[in-house]
């Protein structure tokens, strides 16, 4: 017979775990192949708080085996970028007042340019997130460009 206390312990612990598993089952705003051979971006959120756009995204490894990938985000060779395709307005990292990236940990790529470098190991899948400079309220979508993949396009801006 269940005690109370065994009752409540099943209950919290079920109510913590929806949150995760909510996140865990979410679908993507978008998905996209990449020319990684196996590798597929998932478009996790486009949020726009105040003058700050967020943009999460999930990089899943189906080969057989691991596979780099790389976004540059910052310098010469910049392949992860947002645009307003009614303006033309192309949208670039932010980088804080030292110049670093407000991102996922980046490193330097080499050619002048910074931004995510990671293997992905084969089967697995990684995360990382990127803040913008928003657009103006009126812009409801956008196009996100991500390094080897087709772009995303008219993809929804979420309020927070």
């Amino acid at each position: 017979m269940r005690t109370i206390a065994t009752s409540f312990s099943l209950a919290l612990t079920a109510l913590l775990l929806l949150p995760a598993l909510a996140r865990a089952q979410a679908k993507p705003l978008a998905s996209v192949e990449t020319n990684w051979p196996g590798v597929t971006i998932d478009l996790a959120s486009v949020e726009r708080k105040a003058s700050v756009l967020t943009v999460k995204w999930t990089v899943r490894n189906g080969a057989a085996e691991a596979k780099a990938v790389h976004f540059g985000l910052k310098g010469r060779s910049v392949t992860t970028y947002l645009v307003d395709e009614e303006s033309g307005t192309k949208y670039y990292a932010l980088t804080d007042k030292e110049g670093n990236l407000v991102a996922s940990e980046s490193e330097y790529l080499g050619s002048d340019t910074y931004g995510i470098q990671e293997n992905v190991p084969a089967g697995e899948s990684r995360r990382y997130w990127i803040k913008f400079p928003a657009p103006p309220v009126a812009v409801k979508t956008l196009t996100v460009f991500f390094s080897n993949a087709e772009p995303l396009e008219e993809v929804p801006i979420t309020e927070k």
